[in-house]
C-alpha cells in the first residue's frame, strides 16, 4: 500500500509529537472524536489504564496510521489549528528574569482537505486550550511563584513560634560550617559525637574542604546538573540552608533556574498513585497552565529539592523499580523519588536530596555525583551565636563561659538548634555564677528550655522573672496533662518514626485548642495548593525536643504503673488507669516502673538505627532529683543525690555494660545514660581509665572499651592513644572502632589482634575521617593474611606516615602485599618491619616497588631471613635513592 503525505509526515513528526505534543492528547481525541475520525472504542483503547500521555499519543499514532490517509490528514489539520494559536498566545523564548524557553519545536504543517465533520475541530481546539496563558501574565506566573516560595519558606529566628512575629534571620544568622567531601559513608556512631569528631579532623587537617554557603548556591543555581546530597545531623542547619538557597534564587532576577521544594514529610502522606505533573501541579497550582510546557522545554533548568529522606517511610528500590520517562505517567511516589534520582525522569534536571547521616545509605553512591557536609558550628561560630543572641556581650560572655566548662555540653553546641536550646535554657532563669560545680547534663537543659518557655514566653502577662518563677511551679502543675498528652504524641511518632502530624493526631490527643502545642510544635499551612486534606500539618520544633517530650510521657506514665504503649493501641475496657491500679496493686508500684525502664532500654537496643538513643538518655536524665527538682509540679521533688530509682538505674545500666552482645553504639549509648543519670562512679571510672593509660595497665572486659570509648569522646585535646601490652583483642578494639580514626598516633602493640584486627583496622584507614599518621601495630600476630587485609585499608589511606609493624611473622607474602601499597601510596615515609621472617624474595619485592615510589625515607629489615648476598644488594640499592634510609643485617 503507498502511503500518502499526510501519513509520511505523522510517521516522521512522529518523535516530535510525542515528546512536545503529548500534553494536548485530550485535546486532539475529543477533536477526533467530534469528527468522527475514531470511535468511542479507539478512545478507551488510547487511553487505557493509567496511561501516561506520551504513551496515549503513541496509541493515538498507531490507530491513525491504520485509519488511513484521511484520517491522518485530520489530525494534522488539528495539529496545525493548535500550532498557530500556541505560537500566536507564546511569548518569544523566554530568556530574561527566569531564563525558561517553553516554546516547542513545531514545523509547518501542510493544510489539506478535512473530512467529514472535521470544521469542528477550531472550536475544540481553542476551547480545550484556554488556559494557555496570555504573554503578559507569563513573566507574572514566575513571579508568583517566587514570592510563594519565599513566604513559605522564610528564614525566622522565633522558633517556637507562639509570638507569631519573627525577626528575619539575615539580621541574625551565624554562618554553619559546611564541607565538600569525594564521598559518603555510613556511620555507626551516634550523631552528637559525630559531628564532634567531625570539627577535631577538620582541626587537624585545615580548611581546604571547607566550602561557603555562595558557593553551593553557586554551584545548584548554575553548575550542577546531576544529583547533589547534603548531609547533616538533626538541627545542623539542613532545612535553613535549603530555604536560604531558596532566598537567594528568588532575589536573583538572572537566574537560569525554576526551583520547586518538597519535603519527603509531605510527601510521606500520599497513598495513590500519581504522576510527576500532577504531583508538582497540586503542589504549585499556581504553575498548573504552564507546567507541562516547563517540564518538557528544559530540564536542565529545573531544581527540586527534596529535603529530609531520613524522615521518607516509603521504600526506595532502586534496582526493581520499573524505569518511567513520562512525566505524565502515574507512580507511586517512591518510584517517582528513584526514577528523579536515576535521572529518568527530567534528565539533566538539578536535585538536591537532604538527609542526616544514618538515611544516606538509602542512596546508591554511585548516583550521587557531588556530596556536602553539615558540621554545624565551630567553636568559634558558637560563640558568635550567643553574642548575637545575648542582649548584653556581658550575658553572652557568662553563657559562654558556662559552656565552655561543660564538654557534654560542648559537644552538643556544634548543633545549631542546640545552641538555640541552650541560649533559650539558660538567658532568664538559671544563675550561671551559683558555684554549682557538678556537671550539667543534657536533660537539664531541656528541661530548663521547657520551664523557660513555659513560664517567660507561655504568658506575656506573667510580669518580672521573679513573679514567673515563684508561678512557676503551679504553671508546670496545671500544664501537666496537657504537658502529658504533648508527650504522648512524641512518644507515639518516635515509635512509628513519624515527625510529621495532621489535626487528627493532635485531636485524639487533646492538642487541637491547646495553647500550649503552639509553643512546642511548628504548624505548616500550604496555600496554593490542591491539597486539601492535608492543608494543616504540624511538627516538633527541633526532633530531639520530640524525643525529650516523648521520655517525659513515659516516665510520668511509667510511676502511675500505665504501659506507656498504650498510647499506641484503642483504648481498653476497663480504662487503663483502672487496669494499672490493679497491676501495681499485685506486683507494687516500684516493681512495676523498673519494668517500664527495663522496657523503654529494651526497645532501644532492639532497634539498630540508635533513632532512640537519645530518649533512653532523657528517660535516665530525668531520674535525677536536680531534674526533677527544676520541674516541679510535673513532678514529686525528691530528696538525695541517689534515690532508689535512679540506684536500680545504675546496676541496670552496669549490667548492660556487660552485655556483650550489644553493639559497640549502643554500649556507648549506655555510658551517656550514665552520664544523664549522674551516676557518682563516672568521675571515679574517669581517673581510673587514665591511670590506665598512663601506666599501660591492662583491661579485661568488653564493658572497659565501651566505657573507654565514652571517655575519648568527652576528653579534650588527646592525640595519641596508647593501648600497647593492654590486652586489647578484636572485641575491644570493635568497640574502639567509633573514635579510633581521629587520633594522630595509635600504639596497638603487643596486643592478640590477629587477622580479624586487621580487618576491623583495614576499615578505620579507609575512612574518609581517619587522621592517623602513627600507627604503630608492633607484635600484634597480624601473620601475612593479617597484612593482606590490611594493606587494602593502606591502598585507600592518604594519612598514615609512620608504619611499625616488627614481630608480626609477615614473611615474604606479606611483604609483597606491603610493595604493591607503596607502588600508589604516596604518604608513607617510615616503614619498620623488624624480625618479620622476610627473605631475599621479599627484599627484591620491596626494590621492584621502591624504582616506583619516591616518598618513602625510610625502610628498616633488621633481623629478617636475608642470606648475605640479598643484604649486599639492598644495600646497595639504597646507594641508588637519594633520601631514602634501608636498614639491613643479616
Amino acid at each position: 500500500m503507498a502511503l500518502g503525505p499526510c501519513i509520511l509526515e505523522l510517521q516522521e513528526r512522529r518523535p516530535e509529537l510525542v515528546q512536545d505534543w503529548s500534553k494536548h492528547v485530550a485535546s486532539f481525541l475529543d477533536v477526533l472524536y467530534r469528527g468522527q475520525v475514531i470511535t468511542a472504542e479507539d478512545v478507551s483503547l488510547i487511553r487505557g489504564e493509567n496511561l501516561g500521555q506520551m504513551d496515549q499519543m503513541r496509541k493515538l499514532l498507531d490507530v491513525l496510521y491504520s485509519r488511513g490517509e484521511e484520517s491522518s490528514r485530520a489530525f494534522i489539520v488539528a495539529l496545525h489549528e493548535l500550532e498557530h494559536r500556541t505560537r500566536d498566545l507564546q511569548p518569544k523564548p523566554y530568556s530574561n528574569g527566569n531564563g525558561l524557553s517553553l516554546i516547542p519545536s513545531c514545523h509547518t504543517v501542510p493544510v489539506g482537505t478535512a473530512p467529514h465533520g472535521v470544521g469542528e475541530i477550531g472550536k475544540s481546539v481553542g476551547r480545550t486550550e484556554s488556559d494557555v496563558p496570555h504573554p503578559e501574565s507569563l513573566q507574572d506566573l514566575f513571579q508568583k511563584h517566587k514570592k510563594i516560595l519565599v513566604s513559605q519558606y522564610n528564614l525566622v529566628m522565633d522558633y517556637v513560634g507562639n509570638r507569631g512575629q519573627g525577626q528575619p534571620i539575615q539580621k541574625k544568622y551565624t554562618e554553619i560550617t559546611l564541607v565538600q567531601k569525594e564521598s559518603f559513608t555510613v556511620k555507626g556512631q551516634h550523631e552528637v559525637t559525630e559531628v564532634g569528631n567531625a570539627f577535631k579532623k577538620l582541626e587537624l587537617e585545615g580548611m581546604e574542604h571547607v566550602c561557603e554557603f555562595g558557593t553551593i548556591c553557586e554551584n545548584l543555581l548554575q553548575l550542577h546538573k546531576d544529583t547533589t546530597l547534603l548531609s547533616g545531623v538533626a538541627g545542623s542547619g539542613k532545612t535553613t540552608v535549603t530555604k536560604r538557597l531558596v532566598q537567594v534564587w528568588a532575589s536573583d532576577p538572572h537566574t537560569s533556574k525554576i526551583v520547586f521544594v518538597f519535603t519527603f514529610r509531605e510527601l510521606n502522606l500520599i497513598m495513590e498513585s500519581k504522576s510527576l505533573e500532577d504531583l508538582l501541579s497540586s503542589h504549585y497550582s499556581h504553575l498548573k497552565s504552564i507546567l507541562g510546557q516547563v517540564l518538557s522545554s528544559d530540564p536542565s533548568r529545573i531544581l527540586i529539592i527534596l529535603d529530609g529522606l531520613d524522615e521518607f517511610s516509603l521504600p526506595l528500590d532502586f534496582e526493581k523499580t520499573p524505569k518511567c520517562t513520562d512525566t505524565t505517567l502515574p507512580q507511586r511516589i517512591g518510584d517517582i523519588v528513584v526514577n528523579l534520582i536515576k535521572g529518568n525522569l527530567l534528565p539533566g534536571s538539578t536535585l538536591l536530596i537532604t538527609s542526616r547521616p544514618h538515611a544516606v545509605s538509602k542512596l546508591p553512591e554511585q548516583l550521587v555525583r557531588y556530596f556536602y557536609r553539615i558540621l554545624g558550628f565551630s567553636s568559634l561560630q558558637q560563640k558568635e551565636y550567643f553574642r548575637k543572641s545575648c542582649d548584653t556581650p556581658e550575658v553572652s560572655e557568662e553563657i559562654w563561659e558556662y559552656i565552655s566548662t561543660q564538654r557534654p555540653l560542648l559537644l552538643m553546641c556544634h548543633i545549631p538548634a542546640f545552641c538555640w536550646i541552650v541560649f533559650t535554657a539558660l538567658q532568664e532563669n538559671v544563675s550561671l555564677k551559683d558555684g554549682n560545680k557538678n556537671s550539667t547534663t543534657v536533660t537539664e537543659i531541656y528541661c530548663r528550655f521547657l520551664k523557660a518557655i513555659v513560664v517567660f514566653h507561655g504568658d506575656q502577662k506573667a510580669g518580672s522573672h521573679i513573679q514567673s518563677l515563684l508561678k512557676a511551679t503551679e504553671s508546670l502543675r496545671t500544664l501537666k496533662p496537657l504537658l502529658k498528652d504533648l508527650g504522648a504524641l512524641a512518644f507515639k511518632g518516635l515509635v512509628e518514626r513519624r515527625f510529621i502530624f495532621d489535626p487528627r493526631d493532635l485531636c485524639r490527643f487533646s492538642l487541637d485548642k491547646s495553647e500550649l502545642s503552639k509553643m512546642f510544635l511548628v504548624e505548616i499551612l500550604k496555600e496554593d495548593r490542591d491539597f486539601l486534606a492535608y492543608e494543616k500539618s504540624y511538627h516538633f520544633v527541633h526532633t530531639s525536643l520530640q524525643e525529650f517530650f516523648a521520655a517525659l510521657y513515659y516516665m510520668l506514665e511509667s510511676q502511675t504503673g500505665i504501659d506507656p504503649f498504650s498510647c499506641l493501641k484503642p483504648t481498653l475496657l476497663p480504662a487503663p488507669r483502672r487496669i494499672a491500679a490493679k497491676i501495681q496493686k499485685f506486683f507494687g508500684p516500684r516493681k512495676v516502673f523498673r519494668k517500664r525502664v527495663k522496657e523503654a532500654f529494651y526497645c532501644s537496643h532492639r532497634l539498630q538505627s540508635g533513632h532512640l538513643d537519645l530518649f533512653c538518655r532523657f528517660v535516665s536524665g530525668l531520674l535525677v532529683p536536680r531534674t526533677r527538682h527544676i520541674l516541679a509540679g510535673v513532678f514529686h521533688p525528691q530528696r538525695g543525690p541517689c534515690t532508689p530509682s535512679a540506684l536500680f538505674l545504675f546496676q541496670f545500666l552496669h549490667k548492660q555494660l556487660e552485655n556483650c552482645s550489644l553493639p559497640p553504639e549502643r554500649q556507648v549509648n549506655v555510658c551517656h545514660c550514665l552520664y544523664e543519670a549522674q551516676d557518682p562512679r563516672m568521675t571515679e571510672r574517669m581517673g581510673e581509665w587514665l591511670s590506665r593509660m598512663s601506666q599501660n595497665q591492662a583491661w579485661h572486659s568488653p564493658r572497659d572499651w565501651s566505657e573507654l570509648a565514652f571517655l575519648l569522646q568527652l576528653a579534650h585535646h588527646l592525640d595519641e592513644l596508647n593501648l600497647e601490652n593492654s590486652g586489647l583483642g578484636v572485641e575491644g578494639l570493635r568497640r574502639l572502632l567509633p573514635v579510633l580514626p581521629f587520633f594522630t598516633t595509635l600504639r596497638l602493640g603487643q596486643n592478640p589482634l590477629g587477622r580479624e584486627g586487621a580487618v576491623l583496622m583495614a576499615a578505620v584507614l579507609k575512612s574518609p575521617d581517619c587522621k592517623i599518621e602513627r600507627l604503630w601495630m608492633v607484635d600484634t600476630r597480624l601473620g601475612s593474611e593479617g597484612v593482606q587485609m590490611l594493606s587494602e585499608g593502606l591502598a585507600k589511606n592518604s594519612t598514615v606516615t609512620d608504619l611499625r609493624m616488627a614481630i608480626n611473622s609477615i614473611g615474604d607474602e606479606g611483604a609483597k602485599c606491603l610493595a604493591e601499597v607503596l607502588k600508589r601510596n604516596k604518604t608513607l615515609k617510615d616503614i619498620r618491619l623488624r624480625d618479620n621472617v622476610i627473605t631475599d624474595q621479599g627484599a627484591e619485592l620491596f626494590m621492584v616497588a621502591l624504582r616506583e615510589n619516591t616518598t618513602l625515607e625510610y625502610l628498616w629489615l633488621f633481623d629478617n631471613k636475608m642470606s648475605k648476598e640479598g643484604v649486599k644488594k639492598m644495600k646497595e640499592f639504597a646507594k641508588t635513592r637519594e633520601g631514602l634510609d634501608i636498614k639491613v643485617c643479616i
